[in-house]
């Protein structure tokens, strides 16, 4: 899904740019009468569709034409759990962004390779506490990382929050030190995948959570099975509150994530993702971060 937008004094609004196909299927832009050459214009890429890399390619042949950047807000890096793949997506798809991107704005990307395979653009990340904790609860007593791999986003949230839940706002962090407040504890989960299935199981939560409000964190959640498989391992049902934060909520699965996330009270994750928008959750249960609006108030695109 892709978006062509032009700042403004009040944030942003859609460009008048219209994307057509040739018969043969190919992309091309028409500019409407309301285009403005010298607008400060930026594309939003959600997910990770072929079709949509190459529309990015066309707006910004356009937006270079006229002398500006390519600036792009892709939260989701597409590909970006294939990192040590053969062949690697990761480098694959980010070959294609470096080359239609001259500033890429993302957020969590999966892992530290993942990224140094984006070569070209200039990269601004979203920080992730900050994103976090602009729609999360400040009452837990624990967070949780599902795996090893979790282990760095989920102290990342835990510190947020924990130096948010002091108040510490209204004064600056940096008049105190985030340390002096302490973070919320993390507990560290662990899984089992099996290479030729790719299937889960082996699951393991040794903190106890009786009595607690849980906080588990992730980067993406696709069907589900590694929250429901923790849950299961850690006694949930136990706890007086399980919420679950994901970054790029991808939500395949239907019915099967609904029952896969019925552990969790609620659901906080961002539209980074179209499936965020598609999923078969209640509403109620998920909280969605507006990503456009969260960048624009923060000051970063």
């Amino acid at each position: 899904m892709i978006e062509t937008m032009v700042r403004t004094p009040e944030g942003a609004r859609p460009d008048d740019l219209e994307f057509l196909r040739f018969p043969g299927g190919e992309w091309f832009l028409r500019t409407g009468p309301s285009f403005d050459p010298e607008a400060e214009r930026f594309a939003v890429v959600r997910g990770g569709f072929p079709d949509d890399l190459l529309a990015l390619g066309m707006w910004a042949d356009v937006v270079r034409r006229h002398g500006k950047p390519a600036r792009v807000l892709m939260p989701y890096i597409p590909a970006a759990r294939t990192d040590h793949d053969v062949p690697c997506g990761a480098a694959v798809y980010a070959a294609v962004i470096g080359a239609f991107a001259d500033e890429v704005i993302y957020a969590d990307i999966h892992s530290p390779l993942a990224k140094s395979t984006l070569r070209g653009p200039t990269l601004t990340e979203i920080p992730l506490g900050r994103l976090a904790s602009s729609a999360l609860p400040r009452d837990y007593d624990l967070v949780v990382a599902p795996d090893a791999g979790a282990g760095e986003r989920a102290a990342i949230v835990a510190e947020a929050l924990g130096v948010e839940a002091f108040g510490v706002e209204a004064f600056g962090v940096e008049a105190f030190g985030a340390e002096a407040f302490g973070a919320i504890p993390v507990a560290h989960g662990r899984k089992r995948r099996d290479p030729a299935t790719g299937r889960l199981d082996g699951f393991e939560l040794s903190t106890p959570v009786t009595g607690l409000r849980v906080l588990v964190v992730d980067d993406i959640c696709d069907g589900g099975g590694t929250f429901a498989g923790l849950a299961a391992a850690g006694s949930f049902d136990t706890a007086e509150r399980v919420d679950l934060w994901v970054t790029h909520g991808v939500f395949s699965g239907g019915e099967r994530l609904a029952a896969n996330l019925a552990p969790y009270s609620s659901v906080y994750s961002t539209d980074s993702h179209p499936g965020a928008r598609a999923t078969a959750l209640a509403p109620d249960r998920l909280h969605l971060i507006d990503l456009v609006d969260h960048v624009l108030s923060e000051g970063i695109l």
